[in-house]
């Protein structure tokens, strides 16, 4: 993934596709958020959101269903202090999503290519949501990238579950 701050307010990543996500997630799931916390690390130079999600359906990993998991991200607001970058994705208690993760150090979560790695459940579809961040992808075998002009995409539930059985 290309990571690169762009200015104050943007940033510039490759775009992944479903599978691609997939791919490099050791966990995907569908779940409900119970709630987030902020904390400040043991520094206090680092705030820390802390997001606990009741899972719904596992794609892959070994999450189960009604276990509730620990999403931790870098940033968020303590003690009137805002840590933030473009691209960070944001949780809402009672928010449906289905997160592409990877294990972190203390058996918790991290989401794979920040706001790319978070669904948003509406109804019977998933939305993505790229505002914020500049996408680029690979212009053909020339190798340079170039930009996508993309806020947002969304597609069927059933069509995730789909592509996701196909990538494991």
């Amino acid at each position: 993934m290309l990571l690169i701050p762009h200015g104050a307010s943007a940033t510039i990543m490759q775009y992944l596709e479903i599978e691609d996500l997939a791919r490099l997630s050791s966990d995907v799931f569908e779940g409900t958020v119970v709630g987030a916390e902020t904390r400040w690390n043991a520094q206090r130079d680092q705030i820390y959101t802390i997001v606990r999600i009741r899972v719904n359906e596992t794609f892959k990993g070994g999450s189960k269903p009604s276990e509730i998991v620990t999403v931790t991200q870098a940033g968020g607001e303590r003690d009137g202090i805002r840590m933030d970058y473009s691209g960070r994705p944001e949780f809402s208690a009672g928010e449906r999503v289905v997160l592409f993760t990877n294990r972190g150090k203390n058996n918790d979560y991290i989401v794979t290519g920040l706001k790319q790695g978070k669904l948003r459940v509406e109804g019977l579809e998933v939305k993505r949501d790229f505002s914020g961040v500049t996408l680029v992808a690979r212009n053909g075998t020339s190798g340079n990238f170039r930009t996508i002009q993309m806020k947002s995409s969304s597609l069927p539930m059933d069509e995730l579950r789909t592509r996701l059985s196909r990538t494991r």
